[in-house]
C-alpha cells in the first residue's frame, strides 16, 4: 500500500498509507520520486484565526460564519491535510483520452507528497533536461509571476521585494527577467539575502536596520522603488513596502497576515501623503482569475512559466536546500520553525 505526507495536527506530519482510485479518462498515474510543499501558507493557516470559526464564501466573495470552530476543521489522522504542491515521477499509467504522455513520460507538475499522485494531464510536463530541483519551484512560481504581472513592472522600474522566503526569492529573479533597473531584496535572514544576490538583486537589506528606508531612497535618487512587493506576511513588512515606494505607484501586499485587527499598520502616513495604490495580487486566496482574464488564465500561466525555465530564464539554485526521506519528512514543520527563528 503507498504511503503519503499528511498534516494530522498543528505542526504535526505524519506517514499514512492510502489506496489510489482508478484512473478517469484524462488522468495519468504518476510513480512520484521527488516532491515539495510550500510551508508559509500552512503556517499562516496555523498561526492565524481569520478563519477559527468563520469560513471564505466563494460565491460571495465574504468572509461569513461557519458554524464550526476551528477544531472541527483542523487536521487530524481522521482529517489529513496534504502537504505537496509539486512533484516530479514517471507515468506509470494513463487515461483512455490521455494523448500528452505515455507510461514511462518522466514528468513534473502539481503534485501533493505520496508515492503516488493522480493527476489531469494539463497538470503535468515532460521534464526534459529541466533541473529536478527547479521543477519543484513550478507551483510557488506560478503565485510569483502574478506578483509582477499584475503589479504592471515595467522595463526600467525600480522594484523592492520584502520578504525572501521561496516566493519572494522567485519574484526577484522574474522582476529581473522581466527588466527592472534595480531590484532591492529585504529579509531578516543573510542567508536569504545571499540567495537573493545570486537571483539578481542589486541591493539587500536587513529590515532592522534603521537607515533602511533612507538608504532605498538615496539609491533611487530620493524617489523611492515604482514598486514594492510585500510578502513577509507582517504588518511591520508592509509598512516599510509602504514608505518604500515612490508618490503615485504601485504596493503589490502578496503577504497573508496574521495577528487579528492591524494595530500597527499605519495608512495614515506615507500611503495617504503619496497617494499609493494597493493591490493583492492572483495567486493569493482562491476563487477569482488573474485580472487580465480571459487572456491570461492558470493554463498559459504555468506553460509560460515552463517554457521560460526551459530556455534558462527562470532560476532557483539553492531555493530547495534540504532532502528529506518520507520517513524523515515527519519532522520538517519542527526543522521549519527551529531554523527561521
Amino acid at each position: 500500500m503507498p504511503k503519503r505526507l499528511a498534516i494530522t495536527g498543528l505542526y504535526l506530519a505524519s506517514v499514512l498509507d492510502y489506496d489510489d482510485r482508478p484512473l478517469a479518462a484524462d488522468e495519468i498515474l504518476v510513480k512520484t520520486e521527488i516532491a515539495s510543499g510550500k510551508h508559509g501558507a500552512t503556517f499562516s493557516i496555523f498561526d492565524y484565526c481569520t478563519f477559527e470559526d468563520k469560513r471564505f464564501d466563494v460565491e460571495r466573495h465574504l468572509v461569513v460564519d461557519d458554524g464550526r470552530d476551528w477544531s472541527a476543521r483542523s487536521p487530524s489522522i481522521e482529517n489529513p491535510w496534504n502537504t505537496g504542491t509539486s512533484g516530479l515521477g514517471i507515468v506509470e499509467a494513463v487515461g483512455a483520452n490521455v494523448d500528452r504522455f505515455v507510461a514511462g513520460d518522466r514528468v513534473f507538475g502539481l503534485m501533493d507528497i505520496r508515492e503516488t499522485n493522480i493527476l489531469h494531464q494539463s497538470r503535468l510536463w515532460r521534464l526534459g533536461d529541466i533541473d529536478p530541483l527547479l521543477a519543484l519551484c513550478i507551483e510557488p512560481a506560478y503565485v510569483s509571476i502574478h506578483f509582477v504581472r499584475e503589479s504592471n513592472l515595467r522595463y526600467g522600474d525600480r522594484v523592492a521585494v520584502i520578504g525572501l522566503g521561496a516566493l519572494g526569492l522567485l519574484a526577484v529573479c522574474i522582476a529581473r527577467e522581466t527588466g527592472a533597473e534595480s531590484v532591492f531584496a529585504v529579509d531578516l535572514l543573510p542567508n536569504r539575502r545571499a540567495l537573493a544576490t545570486e537571483y539578481g538583486a542589486d541591493h539587500t537589506l536587513d529590515p532592522r536596520d534603521n537607515d533602511l528606508l533612507q538608504l532605498i531612497r538615496e539609491r533611487t535618487d530620493g524617489m523611492g522603488v515604482d514598486i514594492a512587493i510585500e510578502l513577509s506576511g507582517a504588518y511591520a513588512g508592509l509598512n516599510t513596502a509602504i514608505a518604500c515606494t515612490r508618490v503615485g505607484r504601485l504596493v503589490c501586499s502578496a503577504g497573508f497576515y496574521r495577528g487579528g485587527e492591524a494595530n500597527n499598520l499605519f495608512l495614515d502616513r506615507e500611503y495617504h501623503h503619496n497617494r499609493l495604490t494597493m493591490i493583492v495580487p492572483h495567486g493569493c486566496g482562491w476563487g477569482h482569475e488573474p485580472r487580465d482574464y480571459p487572456y491570461w488564465h492558470s493554463q498559459r500561466a504555468y506553460d509560460a512559466i515552463v517554457a521560460m525555465t526551459r530556455r534558462g530564464r527562470l532560476q532557483a539554485p539553492g531555493l530547495v536546500n534540504k532532502i528529506y526521506s518520507l520517513p524523515d519528512a515527519v519532522n520538517v514543520f519542527q526543522d521549519i520553525k527551529r531554523n527561521t527563528n
